[in-house]
């Protein structure tokens, strides 16, 4: 498998979306900021999503979602701000142990992660995303 990524129907999953906090997403085991391969610095932005779930409750998840951004995505965003999520991702990747006596690699479960090309308040888009 590897790694998949899925693209996310904000409006179909979500009954709502609102933000939370941005801070600089920090390179691993660094006080440094990360970035991508072309430079561009990392976020990581916090989001509270509202859903329902199959037996009609509501409940809430709070989501990290990375965003490469030359400035801080969340500038001037205040919290609780309800939020479209553009270009809306989720990622999943395969953790594996190998064997060091045969080789043999096994899955040991997941790693998910969600990225999102930008946030955008609902306000500015000029309808209401869920």
């Amino acid at each position: 498998m590897g790694i998949t990524n899925f693209k996310i129907d904000q409006a179909a999953t979500f009954l709502g979306v609102a933000f939370l906090a941005c801070q600089p997403k920090t390179a691993f085991q660094s006080a440094t900021q990360d970035t991508t391969k072309d430079g561009v610095p990392k976020w990581e932005v916090q989001v509270v999503g509202t859903v329902r779930d199959q037996f009609g409750k509501i409940g809430n998840e709070v989501l990290k979602i990375g965003v490469a951004s030359l400035k801080d995505p969340g500038q001037g965003v205040m919290p609780y701000t309800p939020v479209q999520l553009v270009g809306f991702e989720v990622g999943v990747m395969e953790k594996t142990k190998r064997n060091p006596s045969t080789g043999e690699e096994k899955i040991i479960g997941t790693t998910v992660w969600y990225r999102a090309e930008e946030i955008r308040p609902t306000t500015a888009t000029g309808k209401q995303a869920a």
